[in-house]
């Protein structure tokens, strides 16, 4: 009996020093990140020319790579070390979602699984977490983004002939990278992004504005309940992971409301089905998300009848590389 309680708390341990390695691993990352390295390391440089750049003993830094390389994050070769390419592409001016951004956005969530357990209220996002979560999840527009887009428009035939039939809603745009994309792909593209947190929709407009489309994109900060317009959108996207079991289906509502007859609405399943290596961190987000009392990882069977439920027709569900995608139409 002692043997085995031996092993048990063995297994226990492994685990724990697993978790305290990656919890270690994450720190040095942020710190190195925070302090320049990432960018420092985007070319070869020496030992020496990063002890200098950071103002740490060689042998400091000659640890701090070792560790860092033996975690696939920097190579050496040839006497100098630099990023990996993985992590050079997320480093990168022109990432898609950058690397500082991801690193904020997994700083905010350890605060927030912890506030879980310590508090019985729902989880309360502030501007700045909401701003974090939009840079983290929409990303930048960059050319990669336009790759992608470019992609899925593809294989989506009808939502490429949609954005530029007429005008195009986005609901729940956060930093409207989605709807800049296809803005700055797509030059017949006129349409109205919404976005609830006053913050959020300020740089979601400031990104308009500085890739000079904003006079085809309008960005509206609003409860995307109340948007006035009936009969007028071609088209139109649901981002729907981020909003309340309660106001879903006002939401839904809204956007047939305001389609034209004919008029298609996007839906991305997202979140659904786990696989058996991903179902850990799964529950984790599972247990944030229902925290901010959202409904969490809903099939695309069930995102259509949410929407057949308040009038629309379900044309089909699509499979992309990019997840399925749910087509209804008014």
């Amino acid at each position: 009996m002692k043997q085995e309680s031996v092993a048990l708390a063995m297994q226990a341990r492994q685990r724990l020093e697993g978790m305290r390695a990656e919890a270690q691993l994450l720190s040095l990352l942020t710190a190195v990140h925070e302090k320049g390295w990432t960018e420092f390391l985007l070319e070869p440089r020496t030992v020496e020319e990063l002890a200098g750049f950071a103002r740490l003993p060689a042998e400091r830094v000659q640890d701090v790579l070792e560790a860092l390389q033996a975690n696939g994050i920097v190579e050496q070769e040839d006497g100098k070390v630099r990023l990996t390419v993985p992590f050079a592409t997320v480093a990168a001016d022109d990432a898609w979602i950058p690397l500082g951004d991801k690193l904020a956005q997994i700083e905010m969530e350890v605060r927030q699984v912890r506030a879980l357990v310590e508090d019985s209220t729902p989880l309360a996002l502030t501007e700045a977490d909401a701003l974090v979560v939009a840079n983290a999840v929409g990303g930048h527009v960059t050319d990669v983004t336009r790759a992608v887009y470019a992609q899925l428009l593809a294989q989506l035939p009808d939502l490429a002939a949609q954005v530029r039939a007429g005008r195009w809603l986005d609901v729940g745009c956060g930093v409207a990278c989605a709807t800049l994309t296809l803005a700055t792909t797509v030059p017949e593209m006129h349409g109205v992004a919404v976005e609830l947190v006053p913050a959020v929709a300020a740089e979601a407009k400031r990104r308009a504005e500085a890739f000079g489309v904003a006079d085809r994109v309008e960005i509206r900060q609003m409860d995307a309940r109340d948007v006035p317009e009936r009969d007028e959108f071609v088209g139109a996207f649901w981002a729907q992971p981020f909003f309340p079991a309660a106001i879903r289906p006002a939401t839904l509502a809204m956007i047939r409301r305001a389609l034209k007859p004919g008029g298609k609405l996007f839906i991305q399943e997202l979140e659904a089905v786990p696989t058996e290596q991903d179902r850990p961190a799964w529950t984790v987000r599972r247990l944030i998300a229902h925290g901010q009392q959202a409904r969490f990882g809903p099939s695309a069977e069930e995102l259509a009848e949410e929407a057949v439920a308040v009038g629309f027709t379900l044309d089909r569900i699509a499979g992309t590389d990019f997840g399925r995608m749910v087509v209804v139409t008014k």
